[in-house]
């Protein structure tokens, strides 16, 4: 491998100076006040965005952001990561006992696990589960290690959706057709199937198995449609909303092996934290904290290989420049900026780089609901839309731009005070310019708050009970794979190491948005650093 450093030679023995000051770096922070709110449709909402929010709407990376000279080396790591939400924070949990440093661009880590509290209250800014892991697996050692058992309430319940106004589980409806039942039969038989012998197990280790393949090579719908003939309206409404809701897109563009990875998975129950995925990214930053050096509102502006390892330029909060050399780099962001922090791939590894090119994304808002009074009725999740016609294609959604599901916030928690946290898929092509702008939650709050009014009664809910809605906006949140991306060898070239010093560890390896993904990336790439490091 040809070294790439702006300077020739590694620094193996340099003094570890301290941290720059702490930032407030938890995952989750409590609120002092919730702020001031505007009155829109008849519905407070706070004057701003939340998630994907930068000071001066200054977006990291559309700009040039390796243009200064950087220091030489002051530091010298074994590890240093590059991206602090969930995939980030495994790695340096599962690499505590190195000399590692994680550096995360935002002011917290956590990513889109990223929560918040208030009073009694607490919610997540857009990640809310993780689907129950096989005993005795890693993922449940893993939960065991960071005490999570004691801390969540497991969901086990059917679907709930509105349809045509009306809250039920009935996925037929009155006077069913007798193919309308013979599909839904077909539904559960192949539900049961997958959820068991044949479960699409994604990530998986060297070429994709039969079962795998021949659903990657067909969308959701067609495979649907292949088992079960034309769909009942009301599992097909149901369908599209879970696939948007969960995977950002709709059941025709998904591929069949990542909609029945999903699907299936549901089978296994649902283990819900309080403040959602955000306690997941609490316990690993708790862990991991104490040895780990961790650095949120620290920008890095390149990573470049040299002898031994690589460098590291990175901006403080107060836009001081400095280099750490490190021995392995963990690519822990998403591949849209991971293309950026490294301008000379395309020179190096262009097949690695035209693989970072193919990991599509979609954009999302979610609406987290703060109530004055508990919720009067116990329920997890419950998928919406309104009517009987769902928006079937992503052209429709831009013209109907409606919330897919509502996740009871507190269900984990005291049910003292409550929250609704509301999932709202942008899936068209062009959704996240329609966020991009500081001002632009005024406009999506003119579109929720007659979509929240006409769904509070579900929850036994009134609108003098909102006393406020935070609108957090997530620009690339969700790679999807469309048929014959998982099977294609995609993840593969998207998840080799480079030099095997530079490391790729993230949910869009696999183009699968799951906490699971998530985490076995981090395990994966954590062993092989491990091994590396001797």
């Amino acid at each position: 491998m040809v070294a790439l450093g702006r300077r020739a030679h590694a620094a193996p023995n340099l003094p570890i100076p301290p941290s720059p000051p702490r930032l407030l770096s938890d995952p989750v922070i409590r609120l002092a006040s919730l702020g001031e709110s505007e009155l829109v449709g008849g519905v407070p909402f706070a004057k701003r965005w939340f998630g994907d929010t930068f000071e001066g709407n200054a977006i990291p990376f559309h700009g040039c952001e390796n243009c200064d000279d950087f220091p030489p080396p002051s530091e010298s790591v074994d590890v240093a990561i590059v991206g602090g939400g969930l995939s980030g924070l495994a790695t340096a949990y599962q690499l505590r006992d190195r000399n590692t440093v994680l550096f995360e661009l935002r002011p917290r880590m956590g990513g889109n696990a990223m929560g918040e509290a208030y009073g009694d209250q607490s919610w997540s800014l857009a990640s809310a589960y993780f689907m129950q892991a096989k005993r005795g697996g890693p993922l449940a050692t893993l939960y065991d290690e960071l005490g999570l058992p004691a801390q969540w309430r497991q969901d086990s319940g059917g679907f709930s959706f509105e349809y045509d106004g009306v809250v039920g589980s009935d996925l037929l409806g009155p006077d069913p057709s007798p193919a309308d039942k013979r599909a839904l039969a077909a539904y559960r038989e192949a539900v049961l199937r997958f959820a068991g012998r044949d479960y699409p197990e994604i990530p998986f280790e060297g070429r994709a198995n039969a079962i795998i393949t021949e659903l990657d090579g067909r969308s959701f719908r067609g495979d649907l449609e292949l088992r079960c003939g034309t769909l009942p309206p009301r599992l097909a409404y149901l369908l599209q909303a879970y696939c948007y809701s969960s995977l950002g897109v709709g059941f025709d563009e998904l591929s069949a092996a990542a909609g029945w990875n999903f699907v299936a998975a549901e089978e296994f129950g649902r283990n819900v934290l309080p403040t959602g995925n955000a306690g997941l990214a609490q316990a690993l930053w708790n862990q991991a904290r104490a040895r780990v050096r961790m650095r949120a509102g620290c920008t890095v502006a390149e990573v470049r290989l040299v002898d031994g390892g690589s460098h590291v330029f990175w901006r403080m909060s107060d836009a001081t420049r400095r280099t750490t050399f490190a021995r392995h780099v963990v690519m822990a962001n998403s591949k849209h900026i991971a293309r950026h922090v490294l301008p000379w791939l395309g020179a190096v590894d262009e097949p690695k780089l035209e693989a970072m090119h193919r990991v599509p994304t979609v954009a999302y808002i979610v609406a987290n609901v703060v109530l004055s009074r508990p919720l009067a009725r116990d329920f997890y999740d419950l998928y919406l839309g309104g009517g009987r016609a769902f928006p079937m294609d992503d052209n429709a959604f831009e013209q109907h731009r409606v919330i897919t599901d509502a996740v009871n916030a507190g269900f984990a928690t005291s049910p003292s005070a409550g929250a609704i946290t509301l999932y709202w898929p942008l899936p068209w092509h062009t959704a996240r310019f329609s966020i991009v702008n500081e001002e632009d939650w005024r406009t999506y709050a003119e579109l929720a708050a007659p979509q929240i009014l006409a769904k509070l009664g579900h929850f036994g809910l009134a609108p003098r009970d909102v006393t406020q809605v935070r609108l957090s906006r997530w620009g690339h949140a969700m790679p999807f794979a469309g048929p014959g991306t998982i099977s294609s060898g995609l993840p593969q070239e998207l998840r080799r190491p480079i030099g095997d010093r530079l490391w790729f560890a993230n949910q869009d390896n696999w183009l699968l948005p799951a906490v699971e993904t998530c985490l076995t990336e981090a395990m994966w790439v954590s062993a092989a650093v491990q091994s590396a490091l001797g």
